[in-house]
């Protein structure tokens, strides 16, 4: 009889009904038939790859050991569950890598390897660490909808083309430091639980990490002025100015509670100067107020008062002065006063933005 794993060719394990491969453990490992079983199992992967057949597609393995191997063609593990460690150091693949869908209870660990083609881990898992430290990989790097519950670590590798970590759940730390990616490196949606290091990476295209959830802010403001430094390299002013945003969102959240609360006015209103409809926006919001405010307090309810006092706050935001010089005593004046000091930043800041945004 032949294994049910569809796609299987191998004959069933005595009266199960599938290989010893696709065959699940016995619940205890400390049981007999266990290290029984995974004998068995150890020692056909050691007959396929004898026959050069790298394909182990939806086996459960206890430990899957690729030290040193020379792979012509692809290593398949799609859909696979490892109970403990996957160990592929040193390992020379001339085609792909598929994890997609794998399950790792362990560390993944591909230290200084060599992948001519493509690693793909589309919604894969890993337990502990993935490693990938002094590795090349030739063409892309897919780890969209990933999950890792310890690191990532890329450190000094060579990336052919781009990287994607979308939508991706990395528990711990991620670690680019002196990596190469030759496109670009997405992490858009992603959860980071750590901190992150991209020093000395070389990115040809873009660094993206927006809506990405940062659990460490100290991560997250190294993360985001990594990004921010490739899209101005880049001449991408837009997206180096969302990147500058959050980095700086980041910044004031470290701060103490008696600065990063009132900074807030900065962030939202101002925009730290990146947002010029959010000044634009808090401009016409002054406006109104003080207007309404100033005939609330006038008493003389007409629609032409209204007008008015309207344009008395708009000449007042614009020309601080006009409102200073026209202030009247009692609390009239001082609302005036008020409003005037608050022009004298919004109007000449909203222009500077605005310069800025468009004009540079």
């Amino acid at each position: 009889m032949v294994c049910e794993y569809k796609g299987c060719n191998l004959e069933n394990f005595e009266e199960n009904d599938y290989c010893i491969l696709h065959l699940d453990f016995p619940p205890y490992e400390s049981d007999p038939e266990f290290i029984r079983i995974n004998a068995l199992k150890e020692k056909a992967v050691e007959n396929k790859i004898s026959n050069r057949d790298y394909n182990f597609k939806g086996v459960i393995l206890y430990n899957a050991n690729f030290n040193e191997l020379k792979i012509k063609n692809d290593l398949i593990f799609t859909n696979s569950y490892i109970k403990n460690d996957f160990n592929g150091k040193r390992s020379e693949i001339n085609g792909d890598i598929w994890f997609d869908g794998v399950k790792i209870n362990g560390n993944c660990l591909f230290e200084q390897s060599k992948i001519s083609g493509t690693a793909s881990f589309f919604k894969g898992e890993v337990k502990g660490n993935i490693n990938f430290d002094k590795s090349s990989i030739g063409k892309y790097a897919w780890f969209e909808e990933f999950k890792a519950n310890g690191e990532a670590s890329f450190n000094h590798t060579v990336i052919g083309s781009s990287l994607s970590l979308k939508k991706s759940f990395i528990e711990d730390n991620v670690s680019f430091y002196g990596a190469k990616i030759g496109g670009y490196a997405w992490f858009d949606e992603a959860f980071i639980g750590g901190n992150t290091w991209f020093d000395l990476t070389d990115i040809k295209g873009g660094l993206s990490f927006k809506k990405t959830v940062f659990k460490n802010i100290r991560g997250k403001e190294r993360a985001y002025r990594s990004a921010k430094i490739v899209w101005e390299r880049l001449g991408d002013r837009d997206r180096g100015d969302y990147h500058f945003y959050h980095e700086m969102e980041a910044k004031r959240k470290q701060k103490p509670f008696y600065i990063r609360y009132p900074e807030l006015i900065v962030q939202y209103p101002f925009g730290y100067g990146v947002h010029p409809s959010r000044l634009l926006f808090t401009f016409l919001g002054v406006l109104i107020l003080f207007g309404l405010i100033y005939w609330f307090i006038k008493g003389n309810y007409s629609m032409n008062d209204l007008f008015e006092n309207m344009r008395f706050s708009f000449l007042t935001l614009i020309i601080p002065a006009y409102g200073v010089i026209n202030a009247k005593s009692g609390i009239l004046g001082i609302f005036i006063i008020i409003e005037a000091f608050i022009g004298a930043f919004t109007w000449p800041t909203f222009i500077v933005t605005f310069a800025r945004k468009y004009m540079r």
